[in-house]
């Protein structure tokens, strides 16, 4: 890793000393940060964290103004977060807490009141409500056991975002 990370953080900082924890937490500045350092760490490589790199030091000038008023900046901001994490996900594999217990629960859900549904077709003497539900709580408990261990493992890699 080089010294550009510390001079951006040291920056950005300073730069948004004054302003409220709260904005700093709802404009994600946080995890803005660790995104950044992640892409100096892979700049080397990675030329799309390169430009990242180079994104950043663009739109640090208008930083300040973009958790202080709604408007282009913002909206530039917004972008720029949405597109590190989208690429950290995919290309470097960071993911956000909970993803894969809330990703497999949805599927979890979907399988299971699919099969129950199916399973009515042929057994119509049982409630079609209470087979739903059933099948309802089965996918969200299977979906959480198999997404849990998931999220744990990339809590242990260290690849959360």
């Amino acid at each position: 890793m080089s010294d550009w990370y510390q001079k951006y953080e040291e920056n950005v900082f300073n730069l948004l000393k004054d302003e409220k924890n709260r904005d700093l937490r709802f404009f994600r500045i946080e995890e803005m940060l660790r995104m950044a350092k992640r892409a100096d760490k892979y700049a080397l490589s990675c030329t799309k964290c390169q430009s990242f790199k180079n994104r950043l030091n663009e739109e640090h000038k208008s930083l300040k103004k973009a958790v202080q008023y709604p408007g282009k900046e913002r909206k530039e901001l917004d972008i720029l977060q949405t597109e590190m994490s989208a690429h950290m996900k995919k290309i470097h594999g960071f993911y956000p807490p909970y993803y894969f217990s809330y990703l497999y629960s949805t599927i979890g859900i979907i399988v299971f009141m699919a099969i129950a549904y199916i399973f009515y077709l042929f057994f119509p003497i049982i409630s079609l409500w209470n087979i739903l539900a059933v099948a309802f709580a089965t996918g969200v408990i299977a979906g959480q056991i198999t997404g849990h261990k998931r999220d744990n493992k990339i809590k242990r890699e260290k690849k959360s975002l």
